[in-house]
């Protein structure tokens, strides 16, 4: 199964701390479950859905739909670690900053007016919660856990195929106004 979405990837001074953030938790044991691989962080910013196959018809579309958005830079800062709902897991993210939302939430508005106007069928989505997934874990937070603030630029966003726990970049766009 091919898994496509469209991700920012945070920079590497961010990656490190992250994984500190990570290596912290689990030698804490605050949550247990399955960690995601350093080289795997991301935060989603539209998901187009899973796939049978390569799907070079579909990845083509996506960057035909890609080179139509014109969103700015930004900085994003993961500031807390919290749980969300899941269906069989518990994810166990970093969740961004509330100032630093309406820009990834702006992004993911623009690659979804994009992806209106191509033949690409994409996963529908009401809503959107910009999030690091840092584990699929064994419970729930009761609150959020603050964190000292990781702050990342964010200069461009990417297609990944992700395909046999490995994920792919299938094209880069870069974030300009």
């Amino acid at each position: 199964m091919h898994r496509l979405f469209f991700a920012i990837f945070p920079d590497s001074a961010a990656l490190q701390e992250i994984e500190r953030v990570a290596a912290n938790l689990r030698a804490a044991g605050t949550i247990r479950g399955r960690w995601t691989s350093p080289d795997k962080y991301h935060i989603t910013a539209r998901f187009l859905g899973d796939y049978p196959d390569a799907c070079e018809d579909m990845v083509a579309r996506a960057a035909a739909a890609a080179i139509q958005v014109r969103a700015a830079a930004f900085e994003i800062t993961l500031d807390r670690i919290a749980t969300l709902r899941g269906r069989f897991q518990v994810p166990c993210v970093l969740r961004c900053a509330a100032r630093c939302e309406p820009a990834i939430q702006a992004l993911w508005q623009d690659l979804g007016a994009a992806l209106s106007t191509s033949p690409v069928q994409e996963q529908t989505q009401r809503r959107f919660l910009p999030h690091l997934t840092l584990a699929y874990g064994d419970r729930m937070f009761d609150a959020p856990l603050g964190i000292a603030p990781i702050v990342s630029r964010i200069g461009e966003f990417v297609l990944v195929d992700s395909h046999r726990s490995a994920h792919v970049v299938r094209g880069r766009w870069p974030l300009r106004a």
